[in-house]
């Protein structure tokens, strides 16, 4: 925060007589009136304009100097939609104006590990905490639930109100260093024609469940899975706009058909041999009907990425404008970068993220002759790899003699 006053006495000069070294201040040369030292001076006038009374409702009441509690409800609101749930029920003994106002909030935040001096991960007053703030919620429908648990089967039953609740966002995190929480399909119903954005992290997805994020949640727009298990086929979301999949561990072969997907991103932490990636690696990814997505990232181990229904003149992500591929795409002579390159007519950024951990088996890369592509709209390349990879100067040599239109190719070592 600036300090004023030392602004304002850094500013005051000081003129010295000659005759008795007596200082003597000029009040003409007080020049600290800054434009912030204005606005302030603008600011605290206005707060002097601020009648003694406010309308609260349909009643005239005193003021009394708290201005905050004259502001709307809503404002009120929002301002307590960036607070945890704890501080949130505590502003009830501010005065009579906040004392129901906590019980209409449509936000709960509520979090195990944020605040270690209130719970310091007791589950047992976590657990007695949560369980009385759902029986005092005031409301029949709820924005958004952040929930941020330890090994407590209620969050079930926490997730499943918030949806009861018509909730539009929620964010559930099970404690990370704790085994993945599983989502009982016969505690939480997820379908809701309300729900817009869903972040899981670290929680086990069966297919019975998502299958009705698949088909029952018809306005999902966003989607984030982190650290989690995945045991289900599919993902066709008809609504999905925005798919996130961070270090999951995928049991099955997963297809990916979500059409209006503008945004895919599949990745890994880069954190060494996990369990997860060693997962990965026996997974297939196949993509189809993605022409709508402008941005796919594919960054993570995986064993082989299918296009399902590709033919040589169907153009599959015609809006595509930035790739971001891994160590699989060099596999049968680059094979998989270039089926992307042919059928990405509007690409400008490609990011190739090669070799970086030892569970992934490093594509060789022998010759340049007889790979082919077009990439018209190419503009630059970032190539990151290992220090003295032997395979980039090769790739350089395919880069630059099929994308001509290329500005800047960078190799950035890890």
């Amino acid at each position: 925060m600036v300090d004023y006053r030392k602004k304002m006495f850094k500013r005051i000069y000081f003129e010295t007589s000659s005759s008795d070294d007596e200082v003597v201040l000029q009040p003409q040369m007080f020049e600290y009136v800054s434009d912030q030292q204005s606005q302030i001076t603008h600011a605290h006038s206005n707060l002097q304009e601020v009648p003694s009374s406010v309308l609260i409702g349909n009643q005239k009441k005193p003021s009394c100097g708290d201005r905050i509690s004259a502001l709307h409800e809503s404002i009120l609101h929002h301002i307590m939609s960036f607070m945890p749930a704890h501080d949130v029920v505590r502003t009830s003994t501010l005065s009579p104006r906040w004392r129901p106002l906590w019980t209409s909030a449509p936000c709960l935040d509520i979090d195990i590990d944020i605040d270690i001096d209130h719970f310091d991960l007791d589950r047992v007053k976590f657990n007695k905490f949560a369980e009385s703030l759902f029986q005092r919620w005031g409301i029949d429908t709820l924005d958004t639930l952040r929930l941020h648990s330890f090994a407590i089967d209620a969050a079930n039953f926490w997730i499943d109100h918030a949806i009861k609740r018509n909730v539009k966002s929620i964010e559930f995190t099970e404690y990370t260093r704790w085994e993945p929480f599983y989502l009982d399909p016969q505690l939480i119903e997820f379908p809701s024609p309300y729900l817009r954005s869903l972040k899981l992290t670290n929680v086990i997805l069966v297919a019975c469940v998502f299958d009705q994020l698949n088909h029952a949640c018809p306005t999902l727009e966003n989607l984030q899975l982190s650290d989690s298990t995945l045991d289900f086929p599919e993902i066709s979301s008809r609504s999905l706009k925005t798919l996130e999949i961070i270090d999951c561990t995928v049991l099955k072969h997963l297809l990916i058909c979500t059409h209006k997907l503008v945004s895919l991103s599949f990745k890994g932490s880069r954190c060494g041999c996990t369990l997860k990636s060693i997962f990965l690696i026996k997974s297939i990814v196949t993509l189809c009907g993605l022409s709508n997505a402008k941005s796919v990232e594919l960054s993570v181990p995986v064993r082989q990425v299918a296009f399902a229904r590709v033919t040589p003149n169907c153009t599959m992500f015609i809006n595509l404008t930035s790739l971001s591929v891994g160590e699989w795409c060099l596999s049968n002579k680059l094979s998989p970068l270039i089926r992307f390159l042919r059928h990405s007519p509007m690409l400008e950024n490609l990011y190739l993220k090669l070799k970086y951990d030892c569970e992934e088996e490093e594509q060789p890369i022998h010759m340049a002759k007889g790979i082919s592509f077009e990439a018209e709209r190419l503009k630059k390349v970032t190539i990151h790899c290992t220090k003295g990879d032997e395979r980039v100067p090769v790739l350089l040599e395919i880069l630059h003699a099929n994308a001509r239109s290329v500005k800047h190719i960078d190799v950035e070592t890890y």
